[in-house]
């Protein structure tokens, strides 16, 4: 018995625990979105330089450390956290870990699993807080609004420093680049939406708060970040609605999407006399955001890369161990090209030359199981199902023009492993004991009963 009391006073979250676990998570999104290392140089060169430099280890070693010591303080509810955890997660991670067998980067792919783990254990360590996630949203709007506040101020008294003249004098602020901006700002956007009626901020502030995001997305003149702004608020806006009577609401609406994709493919193919091809698809979607069919060069990327991705489809070439830049696997590429690319702008095509068809497999699985855990959360807290899928939907958009997800600790991939972390574990908190555990308290008095009145037994 006194057992089982320490146990339970072991699992309750202390005062300094819940403001601990605040600034873990205030600090995690200043690391993932300033610039690696502190360095303000504006090229993925040098964000590549810095990502193994002392400073980044001591920061994202800091990191890990505080959240190892929270799961230690909680040890019992983190891992039935982690049991309920989507398993296609921890099999991803499992299997990055195992491309160390065969990647031809050793340390760099160990790296990268080990931050990968550290990913999952961060998120891991926000769950022993207790309190709403409207509580989390808000320590992250209150990172991010810090981090758009000072760009705001950096554009408009140092332009030197906050503006970028080459991209038409579109505002960076005090991150690395203009797109990083545009994509604070259209995440800054969607949680101002998903806390606007839960009451934590008064109506100034959350005008305020909306005005200044809406104004870096703009600023920053990424034409991706606008595109994601508008998605990731249409998706909560469509989940969140009360109103929605129908269970296959959403089935329905996909099934009327793909009727609509068929139809405009059969009428291309009567005008045309084919199928459109790659060009064709972009050309119309991308001329709405400003670019070309190509997507301003990417293609240029992905077309030798292709012919890289032949050479090991199936294991992979081994996570986070080609676009390492000159002298590394992916210097054929470079030798075709003008410029040195650190990614090929397609996370979906990184994917499956790092980690290939397994890999693709397992991640196809992981999209699915978090899927399944979102419907179901949306019967117990709609407002939070709704705002996980729509970073889920947003995250995915955007790695189809920027290697966002699976690429270490960038700040996409935290986003999208908390969510999916957070979604299992308010599942596992949210859901009522199973029958079997409710039933066999009740037959227990009946079967005594049964036994005492039976004749010739003994008491």
């Amino acid at each position: 018995m006194g057992r089982d009391v320490r146990a339970l006073v072991a699992n309750e979250v202390a005062p300094w625990e819940s403001r601990l676990i605040a600034y873990l998570l205030f600090t995690t999104v200043l690391f993932a979105l300033l610039p690696s290392g502190f360095s303000w140089q504006d090229s993925e060169e040098n964000a590549g330089a810095v990502e193994g430099s002392l400073a980044v280890k001591l920061q994202w070693g800091g990191v890990f450390a505080v959240a190892a010591l929270i799961v230690y303080r909680h040890f019992a509810q983190a891992v039935v956290n982690l049991r309920v955890a989507n398993p296609f997660l921890l099999a991803l991670c499992v299997y990055c870990a195992a491309s160390t067998v065969w990647s031809p980067e050793v340390g760099v792919t160990l790296k990268k699993a080990i931050q990968f783990g550290g990913l999952i254990l961060l998120s891991l360590a926000v769950q022993m807080d207790r309190r709403p996630w409207t509580h989390a949203v808000q320590v992250m709007l209150a990172a991010l609004t810090a981090i758009e506040l000072a760009s705001a101020i950096a554009a408009i008294a140092f332009p030197s420093l906050g503006i970028d003249a080459y991209f038409g004098y579109a505002w960076r602020g005090i991150v690395s680049g203009k797109n990083t901006l545009g994509a604070i700002g259209a995440l800054s956007t969607l949680l101002w939406v998903a806390v606007w009626r839960s009451g934590v901020f008064k109506r100034s502030v959350l005008w305020s708060g909306m005005a200044l995001s809406l104004l870096c997305v703009v600023m920053s003149k990424s034409s991706t970040s606008i595109a994601i702004a508008a998605l990731g608020v249409v998706t909560f806006w469509v989940l969140n609605k009360q109103h929605i009577g129908s269970p296959l609401w959403l089935q329905r609406l996909l099934v009327t999407l793909g009727l609509v994709v068929v139809l405009m493919t059969h009428v291309f193919f009567i005008f045309e006399g084919h199928l459109p091809d790659r060009e064709e698809v972009i050309a119309p979607v991308a001329s709405l955001f400003g670019k070309s069919a190509d997507l301003t060069g990417r293609a240029d990327i992905w077309e030798p890369l292709a012919v890289e991705i032949d050479k090991h489809w199936l294991m992979g070439i081994g996570y986070g161990a080609f676009w390492l830049g000159p002298g590394s696997p992916s210097q054929p590429i470079l030798d075709k090209l003008p410029w040195i690319p650190y990614q090929a702008h397609n996370g979906y095509l990184d994917f499956l030359n790092e980690l290939g068809a397994v890999g693709v497999a397992l991640f196809v699985g992981f999209l699915v199981s978090f899927w399944a855990s979102l419907s179901r959360l949306v019967r117990l807290d709609r407002a939070a199902a709704a705002l996980f899928a729509s970073i889920l939907v947003t995250t995915l958009f955007s790695n189809l023009t920027e290697s966002s997800m699976f690429r270490g600790v960038t700040f996409p991939f935290i986003q999208l492993v908390l969510a999916c972390i957070s979604t299992t574990s308010a599942l596992n908190q949210r859901m009522p004991r199973s029958v079997p555990e409710r039933v066999s308290l009740k037959p227990k008095p009946y079967r005594r009963r049964a036994q005492a009145d039976a004749p010739g037994e003994v008491a």
